[in-house]
């Protein structure tokens, strides 16, 4: 995973600006779509990042397989993009299984 410093001044904001970075500039610390499934960002950031990965807006001139977002130093194969959002997916289907149904009260 790449690593930049960065300055912030607020360290109550400093969670939300690595996050939107991460989201707004996924280039700069990600090369690989294995290392967006196991950065210390929601499931729902991942995935993001991982749809943006795998449009066809980023796909290589005559090798669809591929894809190349801009400032990623090499391309990534399509077929590794789905694999990591299949991951965070089965990810989402052990939670649901292991947490209990929520159940909601109404008041009336």
């Amino acid at each position: 995973m790449k690593t930049k410093s960065s300055d912030h001044t607020n360290p109550h904001n400093a969670v939300d600006a690595i996050s939107a970075s991460h989201i707004l500039h996924p280039d700069r610390h990600f090369d690989h779509p294995e290392e967006v499934v196991s950065a210390r960002l929601s499931r729902d950031e991942k995935r993001a990042i991982l749809a943006s990965w795998a449009s066809d807006l980023h796909a290589v001139e005559s090798l669809p397989e591929l894809r190349h977002p801009p400032g990623v130093s090499c391309p990534v194969r399509y077929r590794d993009v789905l694999d990591a959002l299949k991951k965070l997916d089965e990810w989402r289907d052990e939670d649901s299984q292991t947490r209990p149904a929520r159940r909601r009260i109404l008041l009336g």
